[in-house]
């Protein structure tokens, strides 16, 4: 797998990047059905976070045509600023959401078509990175497919800002174009898509630095000239331009962290178990799982499906196979007496420092445990064994004569040649790039988490499992490789053929049930009565949940829908769920439980709320009616501006007072 040059521009019976895309197009239908034919109206998880997306990629489409400098100052969380940077902002997935919102007002239909456009770009973006560090077209498919729709990132489908990591390989595919030929329009490409990557994915952004650092890392010390100069120069002024997004992306996460002193400790995280890479819920995996671990219960007690699948692995273990080394019958003996001379004096040496180490020390044992691995007693024994190697040497010093020199030039540059080789083959790195992803995937104690957990943009990273996904990328790649190196000895047209069983083998193996449940984002009629009020106006929205951590979810789920409801008029509202909670306002949320009354109120009016939404039909049988009176005993600080069969609205009049 070479990365020296870019491949070919047109190979007759190859696929091409435009054939590619329809496969992965079709396949997405496909590996997504029901949720593919579903999208207006079903969703694959009911809970907060799928409410946040909606919202989120709602917020970004408002916030483009009415305040996009601005746009991190989202309505949710008032009086706090820029709360669009409580979690990921999915900016980047909104440029794709707002034609479909501006068609069609249906944001579970924006967000579903946006989860299955990430397959499609996906698939090509690894496409287009195998084939640009030297995989066949054939081959490269495969590569697509197995990032595309692996487990560990299909099933990522509900979660908006994991499955939206396409941009990654197309980066990388860039930068080893720009490390090959030196072309600074690569180099900024790959920022390009950097940046890009970092609005639609924080997480994503974050791949994508790690993966691009190895990568350079990787070439440096290898022997890449580092040429500082010229990598600046070739950034230029163009590529800070292309950066500065990502700048400040950084410095508005930062800020936010500090304000709310959010620094997680290692504790903190989210941690998977070792067996969670064993894990995933295909039916391929389940029914193996099933017949040979049946008592293991792995699916059933996995905190994350991380298993990428057999039919990778296998492809990927063929890239790592040896190539076998093409030489002539004259160039092989000269070399067994090369290699014969080099094996007796590398004897000599271990030999004479034996000796050298007996005489001076006394006795040497190298032993584990009761196993005695080397032992050197008497010295004369040593310095026998090296006279012997040295008679050895000399005895065959007519078919390898001892040249010293031209001998240590030869291995000098001999191994500078393994290094440039090594440089421009990606299969070690993507070894390394899958071997150090899963070490930040499984977490402490065995993994690498503990060590770079407290950096900046691996400290935004809530559940280091999702690491992963990096490492899908790195095997789909070696995957690709690996049916290269198998294939390589075909025929152009049987090379398609098998491509095209393997496909679908890895088709069969990653297909897995997706039950998506029927959603509509439904806002109440209080709250579009309030897209009809002077603006501007701040709300808040009745009955509320206690923030109880033994009913997490329910009280997430209300605050999400409050969210949602404020997409009628994207006035400022109290409420709001993200990866981020201000202790503020989950005091507030607290004494909203009582409301109204004298505490309750007051509070509302520190938070210069203006409208009090009631939704009369969230109470519990029996709760409102005692509610109601309450109300009735503040009528000098709640005015009625609004009712029907589900809801009120009231203005708080005190919010107006000086």
């Amino acid at each position: 797998m070479r990365g020296d040059r870019r491949p070919p521009r047109h190979n007759p019976g190859a696929f091409r990047t435009g054939h590619a895309a329809l496969l992965y197009a079709a396949l997405t239908v496909a590996l997504a059905y029901p949720l593919a034919r579903h999208a207006a109206d079903s969703v694959l998880s009911v809970n907060a976070d799928t409410d946040f997306f909606l919202w989120a990629l709602s917020w970004d489409t408002y916030a483009f045509t009415h305040h996009p400098f601005s746009i991190f100052d989202a309505n949710i969380f008032s009086p706090q600023p820029r709360t669009l940077a409580y979690s990921e902002n999915l900016i980047g997935s909104g440029i794709f959401a707002a034609p479909i919102l501006w068609l069609t007002d249906n944001p579970v239909l924006a967000m579903n078509l946006v989860a299955l456009l990430s397959c499609l770009l996906c698939g090509i973006g690894a496409y287009v990175l195998a084939r640009r560090v030297g995989v066949g077209s054939p081959a490269a498919v495969l590569s697509g497919v197995i990032f595309a729709f692996a487990p560990p990132r299909f099933l990522r489908l509900d979660q908006l800002f994991l499955t939206t990591i396409a941009w990654v390989p197309f980066g990388l595919a860039y930068l080893h174009t720009y490390l090959d030929e030196g072309n600074r329009f690569d180099l900024r490409m790959a920022v390009f898509f950097l940046t890009l990557q970092a609005l639609t994915s924080g997480h994503g952004a974050v791949f994508l630095a790690l993966a691009a650092a190895a990568l350079v890392g990787y070439r440096v010390v290898l022997g890449e000239p580092l040429a500082l100069k010229r990598r600046v120069g070739d950034f230029g002024a163009g590529g800070a331009l292309l950066l500065a997004p990502v700048v400040l992306i950084g410095l508005t996460y930062a800020r936010v962290q500090a304000d709310m002193g959010s620094k997680r400790a290692l504790a903190d995280w989210l941690i998977v178990g070792p067996t969670d890479l064993l894990a995933s819920p295909t039916y391929v995996h389940s029914l193996l799982l099933a017949r040979l671990f049946p008592d293991a219960q792995i699916n059933q007690n996995a905190g994350a499906y991380l298993f990428p699948g057999y039919l990778p692995l296998l492809l990927a273990t063929l890239a790592l196979l040896p190539r076998a080394p093409a030489m002539s019958s004259a160039s092989g003996h000269s070399n067994r007496w090369t290699r014969a001379a080099l094996a007796a004096e590398i004897a000599f040496l271990a030999s004479t420092l034996i000796a050298v180490l007996v005489s001076v020390r006394g006795p040497l044992r190298l032993k584990l445990g009761t196993i005695v691995f080397f032992s050197a007693r008497a010295p004369s024994r040593a310095w026998f064994a090296a006279a012997m190697c040295a008679a050895v040497r000399v005895g065959i010093s007519r078919q390898a004569p001892f040249a010293v020199v031209p001998r240590a030039i030869g291995v000098v540059n001999r191994f500078r040649g393994w290094l440039a080789t090594r440089r421009q083959d990606a299969t070690t790195f993507y070894v390394l790039l899958v071997l150090l992803s899963v070490g930040l995937a499984i977490g402490p104690p065995l993994g690498l988490w503990r060590f770079v957990y407290w950096l900046p943009g691996f400290n935004f990273i809530r559940a280091p499992s999702r690491f992963i996904l990096l490492a899908v990328l790195g095997l789909s790649v070696l995957a690709g490789a690996g049916f290269e190196r198998a294939s390589r000895r075909l025929a152009t047209s049987t090379r398609l053929v098998v491509a095209a069983i393997v496909a679908a083998l890895l088709v069969a193996e990653f297909a897995v049930p997706l039950d998506p449940t029927p959603y509509r984002v439904t806002i109440p009629p209080a709250d579009r009565w309030l897209e009809r009020q002077p603006t501007p106006f701040t709300i808040a929205e009745v009955p509320v949940l206690r923030p109880d951590p033994r009913r997490a979810s329910e009280f997430e789920k209300r605050q999400a829908e409050y969210m949602l409801h404020s997409m009628a008029h994207w006035q400022k509202t109290v409420h709001g769920w993200s990866g981020l909670q201000p202790p503020l306002h989950l005091d507030l949320y607290e004494r909203l439980t009582r409301f109204p009354d004298e505490d309750s109120l007051r509070s509302l009016t520190q938070f210069r709320v203006d409208y009090v939404v009631v939704h009369t039909d969230l109470y519990p049988p029996g709760e409102w009616a005692r509610v109601e009176r309450r109300i009735e005993a503040f009528q000098g600080a709640l005015e009625l501006r609004y009712a029907d069969a589900a809801g009120r609205v009231y203005a708080l009049r005190r919010a107006r007072e000086p």
